[in-house]
């Protein structure tokens, strides 16, 4: 059996005062509709760079400063007409964010190809999650289709927060962090039977 997680999900805790505290943040957090509509990719990039920022100095989170990071993150990563489908788009912008972080970071991606003959196996999609985690990097997981999955939007940007897999077959589940709620996915499933794609990027120690 195959069980990783983020070393401290919890500092993706982010508390309101009074409320108690949420999963991450929230596209619908953003003041304007267009954000709020198109805003996956940068509330996930966002997600990811709070969290390095919470390994530095961990402190109780507030939806106030997430806010402020989730802002600056949309004016770097700007979904355009078609919001942010490409790994590219978001890697160019979260690029432009990690000089202000004290350590440094490489990104990792695995592409998801539309075509099933393109894409990698099973086992290569849960290695990169798993050195993710090792490697305490969060996993920003862009799906453009949900295939039979039930409990996933999709054309969408979410945030892994840790893996599971029971033997080799396709029950491969991941935690995710999604509109400041958490649930699990079965990513075998979607891997199987989306018909977009997709694909991972998670940042690892230069």
């Amino acid at each position: 059996m195959i069980k990783n997680t983020l070393h401290n999900p919890e500092y993706l805790y982010i508390h309101e005062k009074g409320q108690g505290f949420v999963y991450g943040s929230d596209q619908e957090w953003y003041p304007t509709l267009w954000q709020r509509r198109a805003g996956c990719g940068p509330t996930t990039a966002s997600n990811l760079m709070l969290y390095f920022q919470q390994k530095q100095k961990p402190r109780l989170l507030e939806k106030e400063e997430a806010l402020l990071v989730m802002q600056e993150l949309w004016s770097l990563v700007t979904p355009g007409i078609m919001g942010v489908h490409l790994l590219s788009q978001f890697t160019k912008g979260v690029e432009a964010f990690l000089p202000k972080l004290p350590y440094a970071l490489k990104e990792q991606t695995l592409k998801i190809g539309k075509a099933k003959s393109k894409r990698p196996s099973l086992a290569d999609m849960v290695a990169f999650l798993v050195s993710s985690f090792e490697a305490d990097s969060p996993v920003a997981f862009l799906n453009l289709s949900r295939g039979v999955l039930s409990n996933l939007d999709e054309w969408h940007w979410v945030t892994l927060v840790g893996v599971e897999q029971e033997g080799e077959g396709e029950s491969v589940y991941a935690t995710l962090y999604d509109a400041s709620l958490t649930w699990k996915i079965n990513l075998g499933l979607w891997l199987e039977t989306t018909t977009r794609g997709g694909g991972f990027v998670s940042y690892l120690p230069a």
